[in-house]
């Protein structure tokens, strides 16, 4: 899954932008004589330094890959985070979890193991708990039954009555 599509591209612009759970960051490209890709994260940007031999070349492949170490960083912690809210709503927890790189989607359930991408982190982190109690459910109950649906409802009310009484704090700050 590329982050980046340059299919219809417009060489008159001046920057790239890129969600971090769920903010807007400009990104801006420096060329710098250091050989190595280096990433820093700013409050509304991202600062990419690349070395000057790109200058001047499509580097599409290069951004996305920054991006992609940039949000395997950040699920790293946020991942953990919302895996212990699930468990908190929802009093179960699956045997165990992953983050790496999905084909498609999200998220994927098996053998009682939730497998995440670190591209959901493009999302803000309501998005990424109310996923993260989906998966939660699907390890425990068979998909679309009865007790699927009653749990996942479930876990979701208690997550907005968390949410309206302001029980869940932001702990995860974007750096890099």
């Amino acid at each position: 899954m590329s982050i980046l599509d340059f299919k219809s591209r417009n060489n008159n612009k001046a920057y790239l932008a890129v969600s971090v759970l769920g903010k807007v960051l400009k990104i801006n490209i420096n060329y710098t004589n250091n050989p190595d890709i280096n990433l820093n994260k700013k409050e509304t940007e991202i600062d990419l330094f690349l070395p000057k031999k790109y200058k001047g070349k499509d580097n599409t492949e290069i951004i996305n890959l920054a991006i992609k170490k940039l949000y395997l960083e950040i699920a790293n912690s946020q991942i953990e985070y919302s895996m212990e809210i699930a468990r908190h709503i929802l009093k179960f927890a699956p045997e165990d979890y992953k983050i790496e790189e999905l084909p498609s989607g999200f998220y994927k359930c098996k053998n009682k193991i939730i497998t995440i991408s670190p591209d959901i982190m493009q999302y803000n982190e309501e998005i990424i708990n109310t996923t993260i109690i989906q998966a939660f459910c699907k390890t425990k109950y068979r998909l679309n039954s009865t007790s699927y649906k009653k749990a996942l409802q479930n876990g979701l009310l208690k997550y907005e009555e968390l949410k309206l009484n302001n029980l869940l704090s932001s702990k995860i700050k974007i750096s890099a």
